[in-house]
């Protein structure tokens, strides 16, 4: 008998400690999530590197599309350059050089392709995807079910990797945001079409590498289940043959604070 109370005691202790572990885990995660919400909120510049990668197939056919954007971003007002490239089954299908100035409720984004500029007024929700910091802010405030999941050193800097899920109006905004609409539109789905068709979907997981003063140096957003959700419901009740095995946006960011100033060029002016 008293071998199986010291048992219990022991199992009863044992589980009193990892859910003390589990408490303090939680509290760690939530301070440096707030520690990056103060961090980004202070920010007025950064360079990125972001990427969408998106494989599908249909019936015999395969698909592996990949847009990278290189970008530097000034922020209030919000202003960016960069290069943007994208390839299709691993062969280049188009590279252009983009700015984008906010001017107002509108952006004049500023566009070279084939050497010629053209310029195409935008709304601000057009060019979402590519204010890195309103991005990183509703991740940072939105964040569900967190847990940290490891170390990593990113561009020289020892980071926490926190992993969690968006729901609701946080995930389907995060969507507008990630630049999908331009993989997507090819099979005629609009970002309007794709916040229509996900209310069945219960989550998008969300992973943020967060350095320990506060800079979130990469996210990444695999969608790879929303968009195969959408896609089934889409199908109207018939067989969807269309599969996706991957849809992730990925961002890592540098310099901050620390983006010179820039103009755009006369020329893109000129358009």
């Amino acid at each position: 008998m008293k071998k199986r109370i010291f048992a219990l005691a022991m199992t009863l202790a044992m589980a009193a400690t990892a859910a003390g572990c589990g408490a303090k885990q939680s509290t760690d995660v939530e301070a440096l999530l707030q520690k990056a919400n103060d961090t980004m909120a202070q920010v007025t510049s950064m360079s990125a590197q972001m990427e969408v990668q998106m494989d599908m197939a249909y019936e015999d056919e395969s698909m592996k599309s990949v847009v990278k954007s290189d970008m530097d971003v000034i922020l209030e007002p919000f202003k960016t350059n960069m290069t943007i490239s994208m390839t299709l089954n691993d062969e280049p299908l188009q590279e252009y050089e983009m700015y984008a100035v906010q001017n107002g409720d509108t952006v004049d984004a500023y566009m070279q392709v084939g050497g010629e500029w053209i310029h195409q007024p935008m709304a601000s929700t057009d060019v979402s995807q590519y204010n890195t910091k309103q991005n990183m802010e509703l991740y940072l405030k939105n964040i569900s079910s967190f847990t940290a999941a490891g170390t990593e050193e990113i561009n020289g800097s020892k980071t926490t990797l926190i992993e969690g899920v968006l729901t609701g109006d946080s995930m389907k905004e995060a969507m507008k945001n990630s630049g999908i609409e331009s993989t997507t539109a090819g099979l005629g789905i609009s970002a309007e079409d794709l916040v229509a068709l996900m209310d069945s979907v219960e989550g998008m997981p969300v992973k943020l590498w967060i350095s320990e003063d506060g800079y979130v140096m990469r996210y990444e957003l695999d969608m790879t289940a929303m968009m195969q959700a959408v896609l089934d419901a889409m199908s109207g009740g018939e067989e969807n043959s269309i599969t996706i095995s991957k849809t992730l946006v990925h961002m890592t960011a540098s310099n901050f604070d620390a983006v010179p100033d820039f103009e755009v060029p006369a020329e893109a002016l000129a358009a």
